[in-house]
C-alpha cells in the first residue's frame, strides 16, 4: 500500500514536472523568435500570409513530427511571439488536423500482413481521415471568405483576458518559467535557431 502511494505521488510530481517543462518549451520558442529579430518575423509573416501555403505548412509539419499537438503548440508559440498572425495560424492548424491523419494510416499499415485486421484498422483510420477532411473542407472556405474563426477566436480571447486575472502583470506562470527560459538561452549562447530547436524538442517530449 505504501509503495502504491509513493508511486502515485511520483506520477503526480512527474506530470507537474512535464507540464512545467512544456511551458518552458513554449516560452523558449517565443524567446527564440524574439532573438531572431523583427526582420525574421516579417519574413515568416509574408511566407505564411497565403492560406493555402499555411495549410500545407501545417500538413507537412505534422507529417514530419507525427503529432498534431506538437505542431499546434509550436504554432501557438509563434502567434504569442508575433512571428505569425492568428489568421495564418488558423490555416496551419487546419493543416495539422489533416496531417495527423497520416499517423492513423501508418498505424493501420502495421496490420497489413493480416487481412481481417488490416481491413478493420484501415476502415477505422478512414473514419478519422474523413472527419478531418470534411471539417477542413467546410471551414476553409468559411474562414477564407468570412473570417469566422479568426473573429470568434479573437472575441473569445478578449473575454478570457477580461474575465480571468491570470493575464495581469503579476502573472505567476511567467515568473516561474522565465528564469529557466533565460537560463536555457544563456546556456545556448542565445543562438536563435539552437534555442528554437531545443525548445521544440522539449515541447515534443513533454507532450509525449
Amino acid at each position: 500500500l505504501m509503495k502504491e502511494r509513493l508511486l502515485t505521488i511520483v506520477k503526480i510530481l512527474g506530470v507537474a514536472a512535464c507540464l512545467y517543462l512544456f511551458l518552458v518549451g513554449i516560452g523558449g520558442m517565443g524567446y527564440s523568435f524574439k532573438l531572431f529579430g523583427k526582420e525574421f518575423s516579417q519574413k515568416i509573416l509574408e511566407a505564411t500570409s497565403s492560406p493555402l501555403i499555411g495549410l500545407f505548412i501545417g500538413i507537412l509539419a505534422t507529417t514530419i513530427v507525427q503529432s498534431s499537438s506538437t505542431t499546434t503548440s509550436i504554432i501557438i508559440g509563434m502567434v504569442a511571439a508575433e512571428a505569425i498572425g492568428v489568421r495564418s495560424a488558423i490555416f496551419m492548424v487546419m493543416g495539422a488536423n489533416i496531417g495527423t491523419t497520416v499517423t492513423a494510416k501508418l498505424v493501420s499499415l502495421g496490420h497489413i500482413t493480416r487481412k481481417a485486421e488490416f481491413r478493420r484498422a484501415f476502415a477505422a483510420s478512414s473514419v478519422h481521415d474523413t472527419f478531418n477532411l470534411i471539417t477542413v473542407s467546410l471551414l476553409y472556405p468559411l474562414e477564407y471568405f468570412f473570417n469566422i474563426l479568426e473573429n470568434s477566436a479573437t472575441w473569445m480571447g478578449r473575454i478570457f483576458v477580461d474575465v480571468t486575472g491570470i493575464t495581469k502583470p503579476e502573472n505567476y506562470l511567467k515568473k516561474i518559467t522565465a528564469p529557466v527560459v533565460e537560463g536555457l538561452a544563456d546556456l545556448l549562447d542565445k543562438i536563435p535557431w539552437l534555442v528554437l530547436l531545443v525548445s521544440v524538442v522539449i515541447t515534443f517530449f513533454m507532450l509525449w
